[in-house]
């Protein structure tokens, strides 16, 4: 498992739900719901990272 992914599950999702998280380098940088603008700052701010983006889902929502 990756730094950014193990970060992403630890985070604490409460009112994060149906919004956008960017996390670099085990660190969340962003969270909203304008994945454009985030990305684009992410990659202003750390040019020679991969970020991990992630949409927290709603807690009723049903993965299979």
């Amino acid at each position: 498992m990756t730094k950014n992914f193990e970060a992403y599950l630890k985070l604490d999702k409460t009112g994060l739900e149906n919004k956008y998280v960017i996390i670099i380098r085990g660190n969340v940088v962003a969270k909203g719901e304008d994945i454009e603008e985030m990305l684009s700052r992410a990659r202003r701010e750390y040019p020679h990272e991969i970020p991990f983006v992630a949409k927290v889902p709603d807690e009723r929502m049903l993965i299979l």
